[in-house]
């Protein structure tokens, strides 16, 4: 699912292309036929030093009814109903990436609050609510959200780069992200 259908411009293929020679001339990605990348560790620095957290317009907590295996099912329904981009935000994933206790509350990207509060059985509070939706058209935040079971979450990228934006806690927990992420490219190249 992306959210240039909600009419967002596309990157052009420009920007790509300055984008690969500024990483072949850090030696971070090598061009010949394919693109091949070289230094895993340094563009995940780069990334990380580079990050914005996405613009977001709205910010909802609520108490929805169920425990959060329906919750997680229901927003899956909905996104697929509704033909709408959701995914968990990278610090509600981490726990797939990472060794990292949450609480139970749920944070969800969403490029369009209005449409999933009202098919939502719940209130909204900041008293104890188990879900928090996030109003964001950042394509960047659905990019590679991994489908697991009942729900989308967040890919390992997001996972770690929200991690590093954090405290000194979360930046620890972003080397067992960061990890993962490394591990995963080594398995994919073998």
């Amino acid at each position: 699912l992306l959210v240039s259908q909600w009419e967002k411009k596309r990157m052009s293929l420009s920007t790509v292309s300055k984008a690969l020679k500024t990483l072949e001339e850090d030696l971070i990605v090598g061009r010949n036929d394919i693109i091949r990348l070289l230094q895993p560790e340094k563009l995940l620095g780069k990334l990380s030093k580079n990050y914005s957290p996405p613009k977001i317009t709205e910010r909802i907590r609520l108490k929805v009814l169920g425990d959060s295996g329906t919750i997680r099912e229901t927003l899956l329904n909905l996104s697929e109903e509704l033909d709408l981009p959701l995914a968990a935000t990278g610090i509600s994933s981490v726990g797939r990436y990472a060794v990292m206790q949450r609480g139970d509350l749920l944070s969800v990207y969403c490029p369009r609050l209005e449409l999933l509060i009202e098919r939502l059985p719940g209130s909204r509070t900041n008293r104890f609510p188990n879900l928090e939706l996030i109003e964001t058209e950042d394509e960047t935040v659905y990019f590679d959200a991994r489908r697991e079971g009942d729900f989308r979450w967040a890919s390992p990228l997001q996972a770690y780069l929200e991690l590093m934006a954090g405290d000194k806690r979360d930046q620890e927990i972003a080397e067992q992200a960061k990890s993962f992420i490394l591990t995963e490219l080594k398995r994919k190249r073998s």
